[in-house]
Formats: structure tokens, C-alpha cells, sequence
């Protein structure tokens, strides 16, 4: 299957951290996740090997392709673009993570995938002003539910992910707010390659 947006989409997470994973999303694609996934990062290690596969709802998927390449994320509702965002954030982690030979959390990862939803959305429709930076933030990092009945730990992993998120996001509206894209770029290129310690001093 054809996933050019999916690959644009990919190829600005990549250039917007420095990062250069070697690889491109539509290879990696497999089967529709469980019932009540709309997404799903698949990896194993095996032995020396680390083998990644990435699954979006069928639907969604369709959906996204077939929308105009320009402005993409502006043509489909809030939540049609949000899980291909933490599909692709995570398959980009994991993947140069793999090739740095990098070590990283689930939290780690889940964090990132949240503060790339903030900075792909705010990215696509710059300059943002305050009032939309501040009502985007609390869609993504307040106006949220949890999927039911998750395990302990992953409630406390989703919920600590949010909260470093929601963190950095305040940190970085007064970079927002006088349109310094140049810092606020850097900033999220910092937050990215630090490791889950460095994020949460960063969000403090």
C-alpha cells in the first residue's frame, strides 16, 4: 500500500529532530491492531535483532491517505490524526534508538508521543497564537480519557507521561507566544534526544 503522507508526515519528525532512522513507515506496516487500538508499535528483541512492526486501524488509515497531501492534519478531525502522530513518533524513537544503541522506557517513549502530538499540530499551523496554543494543550494533555481497564502500571505510565508533557508544553507557550520558531525548535530537538530524567528536569 501507497503511504505518502504517512511518509511526509514521518520524514518532518525526522528533520525536525536531526534524526536519520534509515528507514520509511510503509515497509514497517502490518495487521489492524486489537479491538479498541487505533494503533499499535509492535518490537522484539532477537538476539542481536530488533524487529519492529507498526499497525494502524484500517479505517483511520484510509482516511488519511486519502486526504489532500497539503494540510493533511487540518482536513481530518482531532482524533483521526493524534494516533497516526503516536504511531509515527514511536516507530521513529525506536528506531534510532535501535541505531544509536540507545536505551529507553515505555514511559519514555509514551512521553514523547505526546509532546510530538503538541509540536506536529502547532508546527502545521504556525504562527499559533496563545489562545489556540493554550486550548490545543488542554485538548491533548487535559481533556483526555483513558482507555478501560488497563493494567496499574501502564494507567501510571500514561498519567506520568501526560504530566511531563503538559509540563514541557507550559514551558515552551512564552516561545509560542512571541513566535521565536527558531528556539522553540531547538527546544523540542533537546527534549527529543534527552533521555527520560533529562525530559522531566526539562518539563519542571
Amino acid at each position: 500500500m501507497s503511504v505518502p503522507n504517512l511518509e511526509r508526515l514521518y520524514r518532518g519528525l525526522e528533520a525536525l529532530y536531526g534524526a536519520d532512522s534509515g528507514i520509511a513507515p510503509g515497509p514497517f506496516l502490518t495487521s489492524t491492531p486489537p479491538a479498541g487500538r487505533r494503533e499499535m508499535l509492535y518490537f522484539r528483541q532477537t538476539g542481536d535483532a530488533l524487529e519492529i512492526s507498526l499497525g494502524f486501524d484500517d479505517d483511520l488509515l484510509r482516511r488519511f491517505e486519502a486526504a489532500a497531501t497539503e494540510h493533511v492534519l487540518r482536513r481530518l478531525p482531532f482524533g483521526d490524526t493524534l494516533p497516526v502522530i503516536e504511531g509515527l513518533s514511536h516507530l521513529l524513537y525506536v528506531a534510532e534508538a535501535a541505531r544509536c544503541e540507545r536505551p529507553f522506557s515505555g514511559v519514555e517513549l509514551e512521553t514523547q508521543a505526546e509532546v510530538d502530538k503538541l509540536a506536529v499540530h502547532v508546527l502545521d499551523r504556525w504562527p499559533v497564537s496563545r489562545a489556540a496554543y493554550t486550548r490545543l494543550s488542554r485538548r491533548l494533555f487535559s481533556e483526555y480519557t483513558l482507555v478501560e481497564g488497563l493494567a496499574p502500571d501502564l494507567v501510571a505510565r500514561y498519567e506520568t507521561a501526560n504530566r511531563v508533557a503538559r509540563g514541557f508544553a507550559r514551558h515552551l507557550a512564552p516561545l509560542v507566544e512571541a513566535r521565536r520558531l527558531p528556539e522553540l525548535r531547538a527546544r523540542l530537538r533537546a527534549f527529543w534526544h534527552a533521555p527520560m530524567a533529562g525530559k522531566t528536569r526539562m518539563a519542571a
